[in-house]
């Protein structure tokens, strides 16, 4: 989790750096609307992908769980029913 922290911390750092130094830059206001625009949408698109990179992992890691959890549950009603005859 701290991995995921410190690569939203640098996207948000970044996308702030960007925004600021668009502002500052020596452009007309239509322009620098422009550029600011492109700006975001680049960033927003990076975060989509970083977002849609984590879900995908986390689903594996809680297929994967849950795959061993049943075939630990399968293990103990197999041991179960060879313990007890009837």
């Amino acid at each position: 989790m701290e991995a995921k922290n410190l690569i939203g911390g640098l996207l948000a750092g970044a996308a702030v750096g960007v925004a600021v130094g668009i502002l500052l830059a020596p452009r007309s206001g239509e322009q620098t609307r422009k550029k600011l625009m492109r700006e975001s949408k680049r960033i927003m698109g990076g975060l989509k992908h970083s977002v849609e990179d984590s879900v995908d992992t986390l689903k594996e890691k809680y297929n994967h769980s849950i795959d061993e959890l049943a075939k630990r549950g399968k293990g103990a009603i197999a041991n179960a029913s060879d313990r007890v005859k009837i």
